[in-house]
C-alpha cells in the first residue's frame, strides 16, 4: 500500500508540473503574439487624416546615459597675461562682453615701457646723427677728402642705429605701447575675437609681469565642448563616433546632437571616469561653460527587432495597441507588446511582423472610431 501511494504521490505530481508547464508556455505565447485584435472602418475624410509607417526588423538601439559639463572649446581659448609689471590705470573689458582681435583690454602704467620708450626716443636721435653723418663722410668722400674707409665706417653707425631704433619700435608694438610720447602706458590687448569669459583684474591694481594668474581669458563660444563622465563599467561600450544627444537644466525642452569625437585614455584616481568629449555647434549662444548636462549615447545592439515609430503606439487599458492597415480604408487593432524606445523609435518584442503597415500620425484617434 505504501508504494501504491508513493506512485500517486509521484503522478499527481508530475500532472501538476505538466499543467504548470504548459500554462507558462501558453502565457509565453501570449506575450509573443497577442490576440487582441479589432477591426476599424474609416471614411474617405478619415483617411485624409492619417499617415502610416511600415514595421522594420532592424539592429536594436539602447541608451547610455552619462553625466556632464559644458565646458569651452580648448582649440579657441586664450589666456591673457601681462608682458610688463606696474599699475593699472584702467579696465575697459568686463565679464561677458564680446571683443574683437586687438581691442584693449586694460591700460597699465609700466616703468618698463616707460624706459623703452626714453630708449626710443634715444634711439631715433642716434639715428639721425648717424644719418647726417653718413651723408657728409659720402660727400668727403666723393670729393676725395676721406677715405673710403672712413665712409663704410660711418654707413656702419647708420645702419647699427637704424637697427636700434626699428628693434625698440618693434618691441613697442608688441607691448601696444605709443611710439610718440612718454606716457609709460601698457595695452593689454585682445589676441582674438570672442568674449570675456575669465577677469582677475581690477582698477588701480599692481600686477607683475612673473604674476602665475592670468589677468582675461577669451573664448569664441561659437563651438563648445561637452565632457561627459564614463564609468570603467562602460568604457567598453562607448566608442568615438557614437551620436548623442543633450539636454540641460536651463533649456529641458531642447536637445543637442552631436557625436563623441574623443575618448580620454587617462582614468580620473578619484571619480574613476574617464571623459568623452562632444563638440557642439552654439553659433545662438544658448549654452554656457559651467551649466551641467546630461549627455544619451545611442549604442548599437546585435539583436534584431521589429521597429516602428513611436507615435505608432497607443496606450489604452494597460496595454499598448498599434492600428494595423489590412485593405482599402479598413485596419486592425491589434495588442503588441512594447520593448524599449530611443529616439522617437519603439522596439516591439511580438504583436506585429515585419513590413506591416500602422497608422503613425492619428493613431490615437484611429483607435477610438467605433
Amino acid at each position: 500500500m505504501k508504494i501504491k501511494k508513493l506512485n500517486y504521490s509521484v503522478y499527481f505530481a508530475i500532472t501538476a508540473m505538466v499543467l504548470t508547464s504548459c500554462k507558462e508556455k501558453k502565457e509565453e505565447e501570449v506575450q509573443e503574439a497577442p490576440v487582441n485584435k479589432r477591426m476599424i472602418t474609416l471614411s474617405a475624410s478619415q483617411m485624409n487624416s492619417i499617415t502610416v509607417d511600415t514595421a522594420k526588423f532592424i539592429k536594436e538601439e539602447t541608451e547610455l546615459s552619462l553625466t556632464g559639463e559644458v565646458t569651452f572649446d580648448e582649440d579657441k581659448i586664450s589666456k591673457v597675461y601681462p608682458l610688463v609689471g606696474g599699475h593699472v590705470l584702467k579696465v575697459n573689458a568686463s565679464l561677458g562682453d564680446y571683443v574683437k582681435k586687438g581691442d584693449i583690454l586694460a591700460t597699465i602704467r609700466s616703468g618698463d615701457i616707460s624706459e623703452l620708450q626714453s630708449n626710443y626716443e634715444i634711439a631715433k636721435n642716434n639715428l639721425t646723427i648717424a644719418q647726417k653723418n653718413m651723408d657728409i663722410a659720402n660727400e668727403l668722400y666723393k670729393s676725395n677728402v676721406n677715405s673710403e674707409t672712413q665712409f663704410l665706417a660711418a654707413r656702419n653707425e647708420f645702419n647699427k642705429a637704424t637697427t636700434d631704433v626699428n628693434r625698440i619700435k618693434q618691441s613697442l608694438s608688441i607691448y601696444g605701447a605709443s611710439e610718440n610720447g612718454a606716457d609709460a602706458k601698457y595695452n593689454v590687448l585682445s589676441p582674438m575675437e570672442g568674449y570675456v569669459v575669465e577677469k582677475n583684474v581690477n582698477d588701480n591694481m599692481e600686477v607683475r609681469s612673473d604674476n602665475t594668474a592670468n589677468l582675461f581669458t577669451v573664448s569664441a563660444l561659437n563651438t563648445i565642448w561637452v565632457l561627459a563622465d564614463v564609468y570603467e563599467s562602460d568604457m567598453s561600450k562607448v566608442k568615438v563616433n557614437d551620436p548623442v544627444t543633450i539636454t540641460t537644466i536651463a533649456y529641458p525642452d531642447s536637445v543637442f546632437k552631436g557625436t563623441i569625437k574623443k575618448i580620454g585614455n587617462v582614468l580620473d584616481p578619484l571619480s574613476k571616469v574617464v571623459k568623452a568629449r562632444v563638440e557642439l555647434d552654439n553659433k545662438n549662444g544658448l549654452l554656457k561653460p559651467e551649466m551641467f548636462a546630461v549627455v544619451k549615447v545611442r549604442l548599437q545592439e546585435s539583436k534584431m527587432s521589429i521597429a516602428v515609430k513611436s507615435k505608432c503606439i497607443v496606450f489604452s487599458n494597460g496595454n499598448y495597441y498599434v492600428m494595423v492597415y489590412k485593405n482599402n480604408k479598413q485596419f486592425e487593432k491589434r495588442m503588441v507588446v512594447v520593448g524599449h524606445t530611443v529616439d522617437n523609435k519603439t522596439y516591439l518584442k511580438g504583436g506585429l511582423a515585419q513590413g506591416e503597415v500602422v497608422v503613425a500620425t492619428g493613431s490615437l484617434y484611429v483607435s477610438n472610431v467605433e
